[in-house]
């Protein structure tokens, strides 16, 4: 019997300081794992509560993955355009062929090679800097591309989420979300971070609640609930995101 192939996750099993590939592989011989009805909401309540905080024209998403948050962006009112970057080939294809929209463009580039032009008034990454090795760059590198006044922002997993906690009271030690995370973060991490570089904490918010159902792979609350819980119960997070203000 032919055994099937393995997934992007099976055949990369530990940290790449380099995951062209891996990203490559995973949004098109694993398009399934985009195509989740309870990460389209998770995007949308990331969507809204950002732009309950900002109201940029023009915005740079890092690392714009499948697309699906470009074209969220797109549709807000005052958006002009929204331009997606990502090192991954096969992810700019993709979100150009299932989510295009007419304010979005999108392009094959590293946020580390990009020259700096400081004109987006927003320039958002959404799970990304937990996969790199060097987040003070990478906050370096997005400030370049902001404007004087406008805003940094990061949606990334939160490393005190409740899961982590109960594993530590139980005496375990905590895990992070995927193989392919170099380091995950708090919020005050970020906050310390950017303040180096000249970037003020502006404002922030954190959302989800994951609690699994032992032995099962069901959580316990419908994800309205979960994003909402985490909303109001922020230290217990499973993801946050942090607004960072450019000074220079």
């Amino acid at each position: 019997m032919t055994k099937p192939p393995l997934s992007a996750q099976e055949k990369f099993p530990e940290f790449l300081a380099d995951q062209r590939q891996f990203f490559d592989e995973l949004i098109s011989k694993d398009w399934e794992t985009y195509q989740s009805p309870a990460w389209d909401k998770s995007r949308r309540f990331e969507i809204d509560r950002l732009f309950d905080r900002v109201s940029p024209r023009r915005i740079l998403d890092v690392g714009c993955g499948c697309g699906f948050h470009d074209v969220l962006m797109a549709g807000k009112a005052g958006v002009e355009e929204v331009v997606g970057i990502d090192y991954s080939e096969k992810s700019i294809e993709t979100a150009n062929r299932v989510y295009p929209h007419p304010h979005v463009s999108r392009r094959v580039e590293d946020i580390a090679q990009a020259a700096g032009s400081g004109r987006y008034d927003l320039v958002i990454s959404f799970q990304v800097i937990e996969h790199l090795v060097d987040a003070t760059a990478f906050l370096r590198n997005c400030q370049a591309q902001t404007a004087p006044g406008g805003y940094v922002a990061v949606v990334t997993p939160n490393r005190l989420r409740l899961a982590n906690r109960l594993r530590v009271m139980a005496g375990g030690k905590a895990r992070l979300m995927d193989p392919q995370h170099y380091r995950e973060f708090v919020p005050k991490d970020l906050i310390a971070l950017g303040e180096v570089l000249g970037l003020e904490y502006s404002a922030g918010f954190s959302y989800g609640l994951s609690i699994r159902v032992p032995m099962t792979r069901r959580t316990l609350f419908p994800t309205p609930v979960a994003l909402r819980l985490g909303y109001l119960l922020s230290p217990l997070a499973d993801c946050f995101c942090v607004v960072l203000k450019n000074n220079k």
